[in-house]
Formats: C-alpha cells, sequence, structure tokens
C-alpha cells in the first residue's frame, strides 16, 4: 500500500452545494430597481434511452455511436414514448407542486438548425404535462430578502433535446454529432418573480439539487444535463431572453450585464426591443429579433396519441415522494444532530444523508459522537473523492469501514493521515473486500509508541533544517514548528500521533537550545 503524507487534508471546494450563502454577495449593486427576471430550465432527464427510441443516453459514447433512424428523422420511422422519462417528469412536477394534467399532448415546434434532423422538436406547448407549481426560497438559500420568496412555475414540459454541434476539430467545417439528438428533457418555466441577479441564481441553484436529489436528472452544467435561459425586463419594458448560460456565476454577470445594457437604451431615449442575447462569459451580444409563438408554427405532433396518466398513479408519485432537501436540512440542523446550514446543504447536495446517517448510529453504538461522521465526510473524504464519483462513496468506503477508522484513530490506534490514506486506498480499490483492520495489519499502518525513533527522526528533521531552527528559536517564526512537525510526519509515514511529535519536537530544541522555553523564547 502506498502511503501518502498530507498534514491537512482540504476539503473539495464543493461551493455547488457549501456556500450557496454567497450569492447574495455576488453582485456589485445592492438593489435592482425595476428588474424582473425569469428562468426557462432545460433538464435533461436520467434515463438509459431516449425519450422516442431505443437509443442508449450516453454523455461518453464516440460522435454518432447511439444514433436511430427515428433520432435521424428517416423517412417511414415512428416515435414510441419512454415510460421511465414520463415518470421522472411526474416525480419533478409533484416536487414542484405542479398541477398535474391527466392529459397532456405533443406538439411540433418548427425550426431548422442544422443539428435539428427533423426540422421541428417534437414538444408540448398547447398541452403541457403540468403547470401552475412553486418553488419558495429561503434565505439560507442565498437571498439577500430575510422572507421567503415564492417562484411560481408557469408551466413544466417533456420535449426531445437537440444534437450538437463541433467547431474544434476544423475551423473551415462544422461536425455534428447526433447522439444527444432526442435525448429527453422537460422544460421548467417561471413567472418574471425574481427582482435580483442573485435570486435567479439562487432558485436556478435550488432546482438543481432538487433534481439531482430525486435522480430526475444529474443536473451537472458541465456534460449540458442542464441549461439555463433567463428572461429579463426592466421598468415595465419587453423581455429580452440570454441563451446557454452554463453556470450559476453565468446567471449573475449576464443579468448583470443585460440589466445594465437596458437602462442605458432606456437613459438614451432608445426603446428596448425584444431580442435573443448571447453571453459570452464577458459581455453581452444581441443575436437575432426574439421569435414568436407564430413563427415556430406550433401544430399537434400527428403521430404521437395524447399522453393519458391515471389518477392512481398520480397519487401513487405524491405519495412515494421522498424527503426533500428542504425537509432534510431542517432535520440536520436540528437537535440532536445540529449541524450547520453549509454542512447540512453539503451532506443533501452530494446525495450522502443516508451515509450520515448510518455511520453516526454506529458511532453513537461505540459511545462516539456522532458527529464526527459528518465532519469526516465533509472536512476530509470529500477532499479526495473525484469529482462525480461522490455517490459512489457508500459503497466503497461504507458506513462500517468509515466507522472502524473514526474509532480507531479515536482510540490511537491510527493516525488521521493513516485513516485518509486508507480511505484513499479504498477508493482507487474499489474492488478490494478486505475490512479495515485487515489492510492495517497487512500494511503495518498502525501508530508507532517507539520514542526512541520518533526521538531520531525529530532530531534528523531539525539537523536538516538548522536555519529554520534559528529562526523558531529566536522567535522570528515561531509558526514554523508546524513544518517540523509535518517532516516528522512524512518522514515517520504518517504513523506517528502529531501531537506526540510536537512534544519530542519542543522538548529537544529545549534540551538544545536552554532559552528556547515551552515553544517561546
Amino acid at each position: 500500500m502506498r502511503i501518502y503524507v498530507r498534514p491537512h487534508v482540504l476539503a473539495r471546494n464543493s461551493t455547488v452545494f457549501r456556500d450557496s450563502r454567497r450569492w447574495s454577495t455576488t453582485a456589485v449593486k445592492d438593489t435592482y430597481h425595476g428588474l424582473k427576471c425569469g428562468v426557462e430550465i432545460h433538464l435533461q432527464l436520467d434515463t438509459k434511452t431516449k425519450l422516442f427510441s431505443n437509443s442508449k443516453t450516453s454523455f461518453h459514447a464516440a460522435p454518432n455511436e447511439n444514433v436511430s433512424n427515428f433520432d435521424l428523422a428517416l423517412p417511414g420511422s415512428q416515435p414510441v414514448l419512454n415510460k421511465h422519462a414520463v415518470l421522472l417528469a411526474l416525480k419533478a412536477a409533484t416536487a414542484l407542486n405542479c398541477k398535474i394534467h391527466r392529459r397532456s399532448m405533443f406538439d411540433r415546434k418548427h425550426y431548422f438548425y442544422a443539428d435539428q434532423p427533423a426540422g421541428y422538436q417534437i414538444t408540448q406547448y398547447y398541452h403541457a404535462i403540468a403547470t401552475d407549481g412553486i418553488l419558495w426560497l429561503q434565505p439560507r438559500d442565498g437571498i439577500s430578502s430575510k422572507d421567503n420568496l415564492a417562484v411560481r412555475i408557469t408551466q413544466l414540459q417533456m420535449e426531445q433535446d437537440t444534437g450538437k454541434s463541433v467547431y474544434e476539430i476544423d475551423s473551415d467545417r462544422t461536425f455534428i454529432d447526433f447522439n444527444r439528438t432526442n435525448h429527453p428533457l422537460i422544460e421548467i418555466v417561471t413567472a418574471p418573480d425574481m427582482k435580483t441577479p442573485q435570486e435567479a441564481a439562487a432558485f436556478v441553484h435550488k432546482l438543481q439539487t432538487l433534481m439531482k436529489h430525486l435522480g430526475v436528472s444529474t443536473g451537472e452544467f458541465q456534460s449540458g444535463a442542464i441549461r439555463v435561459d433567463v428572461n429579463v425586463s426592466t421598468n415595465g419594458g419587453k423581455r429580452c431572453e440570454i441563451k446557454n448560460l452554463a453556470s450559476i456565476n453565468d446567471i449573475i454577470y449576464a443579468i448583470r450585464a443585460e440589466y445594465g445594457r437596458q437602462l442605458r437604451q432606456v437613459n438614451e431615449g432608445k426603446v428596448v426591443e425584444s431580442v435573443t442575447l448571447a453571453w459570452d462569459g464577458r459581455n453581452i451580444s444581441v443575436q437575432r429579433e426574439k421569435e414568436g409563438a407564430t413563427e415556430y408554427r406550433y401544430i399537434p405532433d400527428p403521430e404521437l396519441p395524447p399522453l393519458l396518466l391515471s389518477e392512481d398513479l398520480i397519487r401513487k408519485t405524491r405519495e412515494n415522494q421522498p424527503k426533500l432537501p428542504d425537509e432534510l436540512i431542517d432535520e440536520l440542523t436540528a437537535s440532536p444532530h445540529d449541524l450547520n446550514i453549509a454542512n447540512a446543504q453539503t451532506l443533501v447536495g452530494y446525495g450522502l444523508v443516508d451515509y450520515y446517517y448510518a455511520s453516526r448510529k454506529i458511532l453513537e453504538e461505540a459511545d462516539i459522537k456522532g458527529k464526527n461522521a459528518a465532519n469526516w465526510i465533509i472536512n476530509d473524504i470529500l477532499g479526495i473523492v473525484p469529482a462525480g464519483e461522490e455517490k459512489l462513496l457508500p459503497t466503497i468506503v461504507t458506513p462500517s469501514r468509515l466507522t472502524d477508522l473514526i474509532i480507531a484513530q479515536k482510540q490511537g490506534k491510527v493516525t488521521k493521515i493513516v485513516a485518509m490514506n486508507v480511505i484513499k486506498f479504498f477508493l482507487e480499490n474499489p474492488e478490494d473486500r478486505r475490512d479495515i483492520a485487515q489492510v492495517i495489519d497487512q500494511y503495518q499502518l498502525t501508530t508507532m509508541k517507539d520514542s526512541s525513533i520518533l526521538d531520531a527522526i525529530c532530531s534528523q528533521v531539525l539537523d536538516e533544517h538548522s536555519d529554520l531552527v534559528e529562526l523558531v528559536v529566536s522567535g522570528k517564526k515561531p509558526s514554523a514548528i508546524k513544518f517540523f512537525i509535518g517532516m516528522v510526519m512524512k518522514n515517520g509515514k504518517g504513523r506517528f500521533n502529531p501531537q506526540d511529535s510536537e512534544t519530542a519536537i519542543k522538548r529537544i530544541l529545549t534540551d538544545r537550545h536552554p532559552e528556547y522555553v515551552n515553544g517561546q523564547t
């Protein structure tokens, strides 16, 4: 087993879930007079096959590998609705308190793009599966208001995704990957209830967390599983739409830029026209005049019958809804857990609440504070789990393995550094089924108690860094003692207790330099 010695393991920069409160401090302006924002969010549903064909859905397949005749709109091919996609749409609508319609229909939205082979998109314009929902934002979600904010969901509709145009391969040609074509989506459209960029960002962030929690979507910006359009208007004027915002920060800065653009036009005596806009990360640019519904020539899809839902299915979906993130955060921040909001949001955001509960129960049965489980998971383990693999953690470093390590560390059998390295070992070798005790014994990882060996290592470290010793002894750089401790831990392969190492270093320094007493000159 390879030993990695890191005196302090920094947690991952998990701002997606841990620091939503920062949205309220991102903007330069404190107020945005007359600003109204609504969002249109496209979420790829987490299904194994596409919306109207049996082609696989995959973000990692080779270009044009998972494409059927229907995906390419070849003559004679017909759509067959994916029932799992309907169930996921129902879960989303239920969690958003929507009115679910027992009868909905699919329509054709006509427009031409090279990556839209049929020349139209199948969507739900006239009769969507759900309408009239609501999502409440609380101050802890990152809004500056002290009161809760209700964001109305005007419509939740099912539709198919388009293909993907690729420009990076050849500057003179555009390549098209049709793997994404016909991937099932839900589009969630809100009313213009958000009056600051931070409120819009907080809404998207909360919706993203909710959909991931329910297993409706992976909700990842980087893979395109969530794409956001924002409608912005000022002082009751016409709305302009910013397309395809790819991060929470993009939402904030794009809205701020568009608010400024519209104010400048009004101040110059110009009329704000309804246009479609693009955001390149720094600047807003006008792409085209905004299309109206008539320009899309919506018609009912003649090849798809109405989607009929039974009252029993709708009722069962409501009854089987799990605890939602808000309820879990309330639970985690209350007694007996008493976690702070940031830590509670982290556990919920990464889907690790049940993992924490199971680990906590085992620790408490061993008369160890259950809160240790949260501290280890959030502050230590998430820092070494590969990004995107957090949900695999409970199956690899099981609650039993995690608590065995915590108990061993609390009993002084292993150091924290060794414990973290054992966890990293299992993450790198997920097929290894040995228990913690077997790994510790095989690789001789128990804490070393031999003071003579510790003294020898401490002396060697001090001898090799005599210039730094002078700075510590003189009091010019007393904090450098931490460097010595780190070097001792490294040379001792993490098997010496840090407190024992610090005590030994200070004792040796005092013996060698009488003027250095108890760590101070």
